[in-house]
């Protein structure tokens, strides 16, 4: 072939000439049908790639936190309220707020975990369940630390179960913590995802707004009233209309009725 092809050259360059042609049509084509592709199934041209999708589809605006926090606020305390009346028989107030029932520390809990397990949702049971018990085990001690040191009160005294750390933790809740991560981030961040899309084009920027401020407002005042709370159990007389407006809505009856299991730290003198 080599040598037939260096006795006839104009053959040869009649040969490249086809090839190029046949390379230039093949392009063509290719490009056509890329388009009628396009024109009749346009959501298939937009599909990005699926690492892409997965990015967008796992991003948390600001809102969407406001109110993964606020349901998780809700649900927490909604599962504490029935869990006390399963094992303790009486109906009791778990709410971290004045007004509502909202328990900070699960809102808190259940926003972080949707930040930092969402990227490792289809992680087994044993992973998310290993990773909420550490993580909810820390988290629960460093929000009883701040809490005293804050308001010198602890709303949750453990020193009465085994394998407890300062009556901050104990090992039995620590696992609770893991189970709540495994159930949240299998089964209850997707559902609330899903709603939350099915709502999103419902809900207005001033909703939003709207519950931003009376959060907000709410965590302000329960934050004034407890300490309050406390200035007012070890005598302190009120100072300025702000402490007398406290002292006159959120007495002592009424902060025991929002907090039962509160209790106030003696300081060492």
């Amino acid at each position: 072939m080599g040598r037939y092809a260096a006795q006839h050259p104009v053959l040869e360059q009649l040969n490249q000439k086809l090839e190029a042609r046949s390379d230039t049509l093949r392009r063509r084509i290719a490009v056509y049908v890329e388009k009628r592709i396009q024109r009749a199934y346009p959501e298939a041209a937009r599909r990005q790639p699926m690492a892409v999708q997965k990015g967008k589809a796992d991003f948390l605006s600001a809102a969407d936190l406001l109110w993964l926090f606020v349901i998780g606020a809700f649900l927490g305390d909604m599962v504490e309220t029935v869990f006390c009346r399963l094992t303790a028989g009486v109906w009791m107030s778990r709410s971290s707020l004045v007004w509502g029932p909202f328990s900070v520390v699960w809102g808190l809990a259940l926003a972080m975990a949707a930040v930092l397990l969402r990227q490792n949702q289809d992680k087994s049971e044993r992973y998310l369940f290993a990773f909420g018990t550490v993580l909810g085990g820390v988290y629960e001690y460093v929000c009883s630390a701040v809490t005293e040191l804050l308001f010198g009160t602890v709303f949750w005294d453990y020193s009465k179960f085994k394998f407890n750390l300062g009556g901050r933790i104990n090992l039995l809740y620590c696992f609770f913590w893991g189970i709540a991560a495994a159930m949240w981030m299998r089964y209850g961040y997707p559902l609330v995802l899903k709603l939350m899309k099915k709502v999103r084009s419902h809900i207005r920027p001033w909703m939003t707004a709207a519950l931003e401020v009376f959060m907000a407002v709410n965590m302000l005042t329960s934050a004034l009233a407890l300490a309050r709370y406390d200035a007012r159990t070890s005598g302190d007389a009120p100072n300025g209309q702000l402490e007398v407006f406290l002292d006159e809505h959120f007495d002592n009856a009424r902060m025991e009725h929002i907090y039962p299991n509160a209790k106030k730290v003696t300081k060492a003198e």
